[in-house]
């Protein structure tokens, strides 16, 4: 679909007085919008190794896990940015434990959209772990991630209220 048709179905929805967004939405599970398999690092990884990771798989965020595979830390561009950038010069001399966010804060899966909705914007942080009861990463959920189930919901059921009043 076209960006003029889109838009020209949303204003058609609001005219006639759709709601756009399901109140039920919110009370989604985090689990429910498909997760992304997270990417793990090992503390000891230099900060060369991570920043060539985050670059091929074009994420902003790393998970650091311990031997056991579970969540220790989280390793950002936030970090990259603040912590390491105009002070640490040679990256392959440095690991990733030095500079991580430690003991980040994590979820499960059947946590409420709205929560981690609500943890991100009261944490400052874009992005959330999901790990399962043993603490190991299953998932990472990002605000884009949210922002864009809820506009796919949206989308769904303007089309469907549309296509019944037709």
């Amino acid at each position: 679909m076209d960006q003029k048709t889109l838009m020209s179905t949303l204003h058609s929805a609001t005219a006639r007085g759709i709601q756009l967004i399901p109140p039920a939405i919110l009370s989604e599970s985090i689990g429910s919008i498909g997760l992304k398999d997270p990417l793990t690092i090992a503390p000891t990884a230099t900060l060369q190794e991570c920043v060539e990771t985050m670059q091929s798989h074009r994420v902003g965020s790393l998970l650091v896990t311990d031997l056991n595979g579970k969540l220790i830390g989280i390793f950002t561009e936030r970090d990259l940015l603040l912590k390491v950038m105009g002070k640490v010069a040679d990256l392959s001399s440095r690991t990733v434990a030095d500079f991580m966010t430690k003991d980040p804060v994590r979820e499960k899966p059947e946590a409420s959209l709205a929560f981690a909705l609500s943890v991100m914007s009261h944490g400052g942080f874009r992005h959330v772990p999901i790990v399962d009861q043993d603490e190991v990463p299953i998932g990472i959920v990002s605000v884009k991630d949210v922002v864009d189930h809820f506009v796919r919901r949206m989308l769904d059921g303007i089309f469907a209220s549309v296509d019944t009043i037709l």
